[in-house]
Parts: structure tokens; C-alpha cells; sequence
């Protein structure tokens, strides 16, 4: 039965649909369930960590401000650019000044919501069946019938367990209700139920059956689980964070300012709203499944109440809609249709999909938060934060996606192509993102809010991917369950989920709020990575050079060479497994055959083994190309090696291209996986060609490129070719080739209508097939392992944490040093920051250096013996030895005239020990006397940086420094 707007559709001229049974390849709300178990403990100590760290004695403003970052600046990536190139002074300041809370304290809450839970689980249907509230059965029914009816119901239900049965007297309603958990359910009977009974058995005897339904569905656990936890979660966690927002917004505006809306509120509100909705919608779901099983056992459809009669299409409103988000049950003429018709259950609703995208994307955050404290965020933590989240989409989203695919193949309806679902994925993701503030600053709008459709377009992919992934295995598979190629299908999915999700998090958030590399910056670090002595204005001159930090980015992921090569191994898994056509036997008897519309798998690889073939000949061409300028063997490196490296990609993304395209001509509907499978298995092929050519480079005459000597050398140790994160720059190339080729075909010539014909299973000789497949597996393991190898070895160096020297060094060269012209007040908040914090302790050590040199000067005399100067200046020169350490492990000084006089302390304090120690080694005087000169250099420089910090503090009306100045000390300044 529907209502009446469902009446009014025409759609009684359509054939009637075999009926599906609901519970085809599971109903994935445990899975559901489980992202919202997943998420409240995954926020709880990123939540309270904005009320722990302001609660610590610290001052971590104070830090930036010695780092020399200016709170005023609009640009908010200069305090990071200025940060990370002093990362280990910065990272000591932090420890000293503004430390963070002990990791317990973050690690508790998680443990304390958890045993929250299990107190609340073990209490609410204590609390429910309380003797105040509920009577026992046996209270109203001395004479056991209604007990002996309900016994039977459960025996024809096959419950092992009886639930325990219970009355509520006081409910009027003609409802029960279950708790407790799947072990020990407890039946409610309401006393409106019981009023009926004798004048409608046949709705006493339905409702029964759907609270009976709930017990053998297993969704007592797991409904009062996910109640507790969120509970916990409210009085533990989010109330306090919310309160101590507000304690926040209450300061600010009793000090005169305004209220303020921070991140901290709406990430907790993000966490909140999309638990609250999801958590709703699984259960109106289970209300289905619950209705659906009850009438499996022989429910009288009559049983259930019927929807009240309204104005055409009132029942299908915007507001009930809206109303319906909020109810824990739905409405009744959507249990009526789902009665009648269980496809309400197989479809994919936008609502669900964007939370699934949002709530991902906030479960990352927050596990991302909760490590960001304590240590360096290295690509193996932002790739253990993604795999949670993607685990919990392909559960959910993907296997959603795969039962709608299922249902249509069983009914002959025709399949989506999954791309909207994918896109309201994608926007959840955006929305999550855009919420919880990305990158660093307080912005609020980006510097680049169309990239916010990047996650939409990516979604929009990878739900069309996934769904004609599922539509072809449907129709391949040939066991007798879909689950093992559902299996197969949701490993694929995870895979290229957490792929992207690493590298969002990574560089594309970056991008989205402004982030931008400049010209001179790339140049060095091309010229650093790839030694070249050309001039490195022939890299400044290099077309596309901007592009290089984009595709390192890709390279940088450790997944994603595996991810892109599984987006066209499962679809080619799924053509190799077995023909299509027939009935698979999978699917009942009785239903509709599917149509043998599938491409053959030859008509998938023979366009790609050309097109692979192609690769390598425009591999071969681009080396003779790059041989007839060929520089001298030590100007290799730079402009030269990056020419090579972009000749290569070409080489290797134009045939992928054309092998998408030709293939996604002939494909149908499954344009998109053929043209994944062509392209992947052309990039696999250059890339074969490419770790040959690599190899014997010096040995191939004109087309030598890198070598002039003839040898073989594994081409991972080639120093100026990125030979391992070259694949994870094809594959990406190659499945970008594949979407734009099947964008192409789509626009130009619009899908066919009849399918195409296909040769039968019986068309070719059996061996012939069995070779292809073999050929085909072969191809998959391949891809698989390179990938997986690859992946390997990058985790393993991505991983760990670079020494913090060398990191900021690296981050320097990239960076440069940001010149921003600072207000006189904030520079001398800096110098004063600087001082206070650390530079005192420096500055100190050096002035006491300089005046023991100037005493052992005046104790010195011309007569000494070199024993006895040995004595006296062997010690100074150790101790002036140290002092060039104090430019590393403290902040560069904010002030450049105070800056450049502490660079020259330390060169001449670094230079002048160093020849101190040989001169006294050598016993030469002369040597030792021009040491000396340059100590004493590097004192005064010291005492000259001295007096400009005493002036500039005592000159804003500040403590000057410990040492007052004496004299004019002179500063012979060195190039830096």
C-alpha cells in the first residue's frame, strides 16, 4: 500500500518487479553503526585537548613570536613558512615554554567514554524494567495464555533465546518496545497493545513478530550500545568542550570584545549533528529490515497501521522530509511501500552518503588532532589517520552502492551509474573540511574555494568506479554468493579512499586555503635534487616547472600507486574470472536473465598492449630527442633532468590516453572501468620500458640520456631519475587519462540504447580463453606487487621522521626566509620574545666567553711558553667551539641588524676555534694570533648585538639585558 501521491505516478504501466529478498549481501548498517562507535572515542581527546592545552601554563604565542611571526600578518602561511624553517628551535621552545598536556591526559577520555558506555549499557534496561515503571507478565496474565501465544510466536521466529516479557501499564499506545541487549532481550508489551489483543489479533501478533525481528536481527546491541556511547559521550565530553567554549566567549566579550565563533565550536558541533542524523537514520533503517523479517515469518500485512489520507502528494513533501530526518521510526506509508516493494531498502540516500563523506573526514581530523602534539606529523600518521575512515566508507558507501547494483541486476532494472551518490560523498568531505577549518590561520572563506569541488569531482569518480565495478562482477561472478567480489570490490574501494584522503590532508588542504610555492624556491630544490653546474636560470626558464611540487605531491603518498593500479585491477579481475552471459549462479532461479552487454575482455586489452607498445616507441623517441642536446656529463642534473623526467610522463600519459579512448568507444555503460584497465595496463607497459631503458642508460648509443658508460645498474640507484616515485606519477597520469578519456567518448557520442552484441561463451576455443585470463591474472599480480613494493619502500622512508636540521634546512631551500616588513611595536615583542625565552641564556654564555678571552689576552705575554698557552686557550677555543651551535638550536634573531651581528658571532666563533685547535696543534704562532683576532671579532659582535637588544628593550620601556652595555663595540659583519 502507498499513500496517495505515490497513487497518482504513473507507474502502473510499468511490469511488475520480481520481489528481491532484503537481505542480498547484508544490510551494511553495522558497519554504520560501527563509524559512529568509531567516531565519538576518535574525538574525545581531539575535543579536549582545546580545553587542555589552554588550561597548561604556557605560552606558545611567545615561541612564534621569537621565530619572528607577526600575529598581524594576513598571509597565513608565513608564520608556518617561518616556523618550519626553524623547527628544532621552535619544537625546544614549545617543550620549555608552552608544553603540551601529558599524553594520559589526552588518552583517558577515549577510556573514560568507554567505560561510560558499558555503565550506561548495563544500566538503561535496568532502569527501563524497573518495578516503578513495568510489571512481569505473569503479574497480568495468571493464567499463562498470553505467555503460551507469545512462546509460539518466538518458535516460529527460531529464536534461541526467549526474551524476558515485560508490561507497561501506563503506555497507551498500541506499541512494544525491546531492550536490553542480544543476549538478554526484554520485551516491553504496552498496556494500549494488550487493550487490543482480543478485538485485532492480527495486530498484536504483527507487532510482536517486528519486536521478535528486532531480536533476531541483532539490533539490540547495537542500538543500546551506540545510545550509550553517545551519552557518554555528551556528559563527558562534548558538554564540557561546549561549556568551555562559552566560558571562552564570555571573557572575551567582558573584556570589551566581541563574541567570537572558533573552530573548536564548530568541529565539536560537526561531531555532534552528523552523530545525531546517522544515528537516526539507522534506526529508521533497521525499522525496515525489522518489518520486512516479520513478514517473512507470516505477519498479516493488516497488522500494520495505515497511513491517514491526505491531499495529493502531501505525504512526499519537503517538510515531512525534513520532520523525517529527526524521527527514530519512519513514516508509515514508507514501512507501507517497503512492504509492498523492499527496494526503498537498496537505495543509496544522498543524506546517508554526505554524513558517511562528512563524518569521515571528521573521524581523520580528529585522529590527526590527537597526535599532532607529540611528535612530527610524518606520512605513515596521516596514512594510519585515513585508513579508519576509509574502511568505514567502503562499508558503508561501498557496500550501499553494491546492493543497489544487485538489486537492479535481480530485477532488470536498469543501473546507475553512481556518479550523484559519489558526488554527495565528495561533498561531504568539502563540508568537513570547510568546517573544521583547513590549514593554518583563521580564515574562514579559503584562498581557493573552488577546490572545494575537488572532493566532489573525486567522489563523483569514485562512485561511478565502484558501481560499474559491482555491475560487472554481478554479471561475471559466477559462485554461488556475490560476497568474495564484494569483498574484492571493498578492498579496492579502502585502498584508493585512503590514497586520496592522505593526500587531501596532505597537500590538498594546502592549496585550498592559499598555499603556494615561489619560483626561485622550486628551483633550488630541483637543482638540490638533481645536481646540475648550469646556471640556475635554465630551471627558472624550464616550462611546467611549477608543476613539479604538484606531482612530487602524488609521489609522496605511499598508497597511491597502489590505489590507482587497483582501479583497474578489480575491474580486470572481474572480466578475467569468467564470460559474461547467462545466469549467473548467484542470482535465484526465476528472475530475469541479465543481457550480455559486457565487452570481451580482448576487446579491453588488445587497444591497451598496442597502446603499450606505443608507450615504449614514444620512450625511444623522447630519449633520441633528449640525446641531440645532450649537455656535458656534470650539467645533467637540473633543467636537463627534469626535461627528462616530464618527456617520460608524456610518453607514458598521451598513449593511456588513446588507450582509454578507443576502448571507452566500444565499451557501453562499462566505459569507465575498460578504459581504468587500458590505461593502467599501457602505463604498467612504459613503465616495464622505462625500467629497461633506465637500466642499460650508456649502453643505447643516441638514445643514451643520463650515462656515457656502458654498464647495468638497478634504476632505483640512478641518481638524477626518480625511477620508484615515477610510477606513482604515471598511475595517477593514467587514471586522469582514463576519467578525461571516458568524459570525451561520453560527450561525443552518447551512450547506445540496445546493447552491444557479444560473443558467447562458447565463441572461442577454451584454451584460447584460459590463456587470455591467465594472461590477464598475470597482468593484475603484476601491477599489484609493483605497486604494493613500491608503497613499501616509500612508507619505510616517508615514515620516519626527518632529522629536524635537515628538515628545516630542506624546508629553507624551498620556502626561502619570508621578508615581510614588521610594525617597530611587534619587532620589539619579537626581540623581546627571543631574549626572554632562550637568547638570554646564549647571549650570556658568549659575553662570558669574550671576557675570559680578554683576560687571558691581558694575562698573555710574548715570553710564554707554548705549554703554557696551551693551558691557558686550549679550554676557550673548546668552549668558543660551541657557540655556533646557539645559531642552530635557537631562533635566527627577528631583527636584522641584531641578526646579521649574531650570524658573524657565530661564523667568526665557528672559524676562529677551528684554526685556534690547528694553530695550537702546529705550534704556529702566526696562525694562532690571527685565531685569536677572529674570537675576539666574534666577541665584539656579540657585545654589539648585546647593546642593540639593551636599546631596543630599554627604548619601549623593558628590562634591558643582563649585561649593560659598555663602550661601542664594532661588528665586522660576514655574508651569510
Amino acid at each position: 500500500m502507498g499513500d496517495v501521491g505515490a497513487e497518482q505516478r504513473p507507474r502502473a504501466a510499468e511490469p511488475p518487479r520480481p520481489r528481491v529478498d532484503e537481505r542480498v549481501l547484508g544490510a551494511g548498517t553495522g558497519a554504520r553503526f560501527a563509524m559512529l562507535l568509531l567516531l565519538m572515542p576518535a574525538a574525545c581527546g581531539s575535543l579536549m585537548l582545546a580545553v587542555l592545552t589552554p588550561l597548561a601554563d604556557g605560552d606558545r604565542a611567545a615561541c612564534e613570536l621569537a621565530a619572528g611571526v607577526d600575529p598581524a600578518d594576513p598571509d597565513p602561511w608565513t608564520a608556518p613558512a617561518m616556523i618550519v624553517g626553524q623547527q628544532h628551535a621552535f619544537d625546544f621552545c614549545v617543550s620549555r615554554w608552552a608544553p603540551s598536556p601529558p599524553w594520559w591526559q589526552v588518552a583517558v577520555w577515549p577510556v573514560l567514554v568507554l567505560v561510560g558506555a558499558a555503565v550506561l549499557f548495563h544500566v538503561l534496561p535496568l532502569w527501563k524494567a524497573r518495578r516503578s515503571r513495568v510489571v512481569p507478565l505473569e503479574a497480568i496474565d495468571p493464567g499463562g495464555r498470553l505467555r503460551t501465544g507469545i512462546d509460539l510466536l518466538v518458535t516460529e521466529a527460531g529464536l534461541r533465546r526467549k526474551p524476558r516479557i515485560v508490561v507497561d501499564p501506563a503506555a497507551v499506545t498500541g506499541g512494544a518496545v525491546v531492550f536490553g541487549s542480544d543476549r538478554r532481550p526484554v520485551l516491553c508489551l504496552h498496556g494500549g497493545l494488550l487493550a487490543v489483543r482480543r478485538a485485532d489479533p492480527a495486530r498484536f501478533r504483527t507487532v510482536v513478530l517486528h519486536e521478535l525481528a528486532h531480536i533476531a536481527n541483532r539490533d539490540v546491541t547495537l542500538t543500546y550500545a551506540t545510545v550509550s556511547v553517545w551519552r557518554a559521550f555528551l556528559l563527558l565530553v562534548l558538554v564540557p568542550a561546549l561549556l568551555w567554549e562559552g566560558f571562552q566567549v564570555y571573557q572575551d566579550v567582558s573584556a570589551g570584545g566581541g563574541p567570537s565563533l572558533d573552530r573548536d565550536v564548530l568541529l565539536a558541533l560537526l561531531t555532534a549533528v552528523p552523530v545525531h542524523l546517522a544515528r537516526w537514520e539507522i534506526l529508521r533503517s533497521r525499522e525496515f529490515w525489522a518489518d520486512l523479517t516479520a513478514l517473512r515469518w507470516a505477519a498479516d500485512p493488516r497488522g500494520w497501521p495505515t497511513a491517514v489520507a491526505g491531499p495529493a502528494g502531501a505525504g512526499r513533501g519537503p517538510l515531512r522530509r525534513l520532520s523525517g530526518l529527526w524521527r527514530t521510526h519512519p513514516h508509515v506509508s514508507l514501512r507501507q511501500e517497503a512492504l509492498a516493494d523492499p527496494e526503498a531498502l537498496f537505495r543509496v540516500p544522498a543524506l546517508m552518503v554526505f554524513l558517511t563523506g562528512a563524518t569521515a573526514c571528521t573521524v581523520q581530523i580528529h585522529l590527526l588532532n590527537n597526535v599532532a602534539p607529540y611528535g612530527t606529523a610524518t606520512t605513515g600518521r596521516y596514512l594510519a589517520a585515513a585508513l579508519p575512515p576509509a574502511l568505514l566508507i567502503a562499508a558503508g558507501v561501498g557496500i550501499a552502492l553494491w546492493r543497489a547494483v544487485a538489486y537492479a541486476v535481480l530485477t532488470g532494472a536498469p543501473v546507475a551509474s553512481g556518479a550523484v551518490p559519489g558526488a554527495w560523498l565528495g561533498a561531504g568531505m568539502s563540508a568537513a573540511t570547510l568546517v573544521s577549518g583547513p590549514g593554518p590561520g583563521t580564515q574562514w572563506i579559503p584562498e581557493r574555494p573552488w577546490l572545494l569541488l575537488v572532493p566532489v569531482a573525486v567522489g563523483a569518480v569514485v562512485g561511478a568506479w565502484s558501481t560499474r565495478c559491482a555491475d560487472l562482477w554481478a554479471r561475471t561472478w559466477r559462485g554461488r554468493t556475490l560476497r568474495p567480489a564484494l569483498l574484492t570490490g571493498q578492498t579496492g574501494l579502502a585502498v584508493v579512499v585512503a590514497s586520496w584522503l592522505v593526500w587531501w590532508q596532505l597537500y590538498g588542504v594546502a592549496y585550498l586555503t592559499g598555499f603556494s610555492l615561489p619560483a626561485e624556491g622550486v628551483a633550488r630544490w630541483v637543482t638540490a635534487r638533481y645536481p646540475t653546474t648550469a646556471p640556475p636560470e635554465d630551471v627558472l626558464a624550464l616550462p611546467g616547472l611549477m608543476l613539479t611540487p604538484v606531482l612530487d605531491g602524488f609521489a609522496a603518498v605511499p598508497l597511491v600507486a597502489l590505489g590507482a593500479a587497483l582501479m583497474g585491477v578489480v575491474p580486470l579481475a572481474a572480466w578475467a574470472v569468467g564470460p559474461p552471459g547467462g545466469r549467473p549462479r548467484w542470482m535465484p532461479a526465476g528472475g530475469p536473465v541479465p543481457p550480455a552487454d559486457v565487452p570481451p575482455l580482448r576487446r579491453v586489452m588488445l587497444p591497451a598492449l598496442v597502446c603499450g607498445a606505443l608507450a615504449c616507441l614514444a620512450l625511444l623517441l623522447s630519449r633520441a630527442y633528449l640525446h641531440d642536446g645532450q649537455p656535458p656529463p656534470d650539467a645533467r642534473g637540473g633543467s636537463y633532468a627534469l626535461r627528462h623526467v616530464f618527456w617520460t610522463l608524456t610518453a607514458l600519459a598521451v598513449p593511456s590516453l588513446l588507450a582509454a579512448v578507443a576502448v571507452a568507444t566500444a565499451a557501453g555503460r562499462f566505459r569507465l572501468p575498460a578504459a581504468l584497465v587500458a590505461a593502467q595496463i599501457t602505463t604498467l607497459l612504459g613503465y616495464a620500458g622505462v625500467t629497461v631503458l633506465v637500466s642499460v642508460d650508456g649502453c643505447l648509443g643516441f638514445l643514451n640520456v643520463l650515462a656515457d658508460r656502458c654498464g647495468v645498474q638497478p634504476p632505483w640507484r640512478v641518481a638524477r631519475f626518480p625511477h620508484l616515485l615515477l610510477l606513482n606519477v604515471a598511475s595517477v597520469l593514467g587514471v586522469l587519462a582514463a576519467v578525461v578519456g571516458t568524459a570525451l567518448v561520453a560527450a561525443l557520442s552518447p551512450l547506445q540504447t540496445s546493447p552491444k552484441p557479444t560473443l558467447r561463451p562458447g565463441a572461442e576455443p577454451v584454451t584460447r580463453v584460459a590463456l587470455r585470463r591467465r594472461g590477464a591474472a598475470a597482468l593484475c599480480a603484476v601491477a599489484v606487487g609493483v605497486s604494493t613494493a613500491v608503497g613499501g619502500v616509500h612508507l619505510r622512508v616517508l615514515s620516519a621522521a626527518p632529522e629536524s636540521q635537515v628538515a628545516a634546512a630542506r624546508a629553507t631551500q624551498l620556502l626561502g626566509v619570508p621578508g615581510r616588513t614588521v610594525p617597530a611595536a611587534t619587532r620589539v615583542n619579537q626581540v623581546d620574545a627571543w631574549y626572554r625565552l632562550g637568547g638570554d641564556g646564549g647571549l650570556h654564555l658568549v659575553i662570558s666567553y669574550g671576557g675570559r678571552l680578554a683576560t687571558a689576552l691581558g694575562e698573555a705575554k710574548d715570553t710564554d711558553s707554548w705549554d703554557s698557552l696551551e693551558r691557558r686557550f686550549r679550554p676557550l677555543c673548546r668552549d668558543w667551539a660551541r657557540v655556533g651551535v646557539f645559531e642552530v638550536v635557537w631562533f635566527r634573531v627577528p631583527d636584522p641588524d641584531i641578526g646579521a651581528d649574531w650570524h658573524a658571532m657565530a661564523a667568526r666563533a665557528e672559524d676562529g676555534s677551528r684554526r685556534c685547535a690547528q694553530a695550537l696543534d702546529a705550534r704556529d704562532r702566526t696562525a694562532f694570533l690571527a685565531a685569536l683576532r677572529q674570537l675576539v671579532g666574534a666577541g665584539n659582535c656579540a657585545a654589539k648585538a648585546n647593546a642593540r637588544i639593551d636599546a631596543l628593550l630599554r627604548g619601549d620601556g623593558r628590562p634591558g639585558t643582563a649585561h649593560r652595555p659598555g663602550g661601542n663595540p664594532v661588528c665586522v659583519r660576514v655574508a651569510r
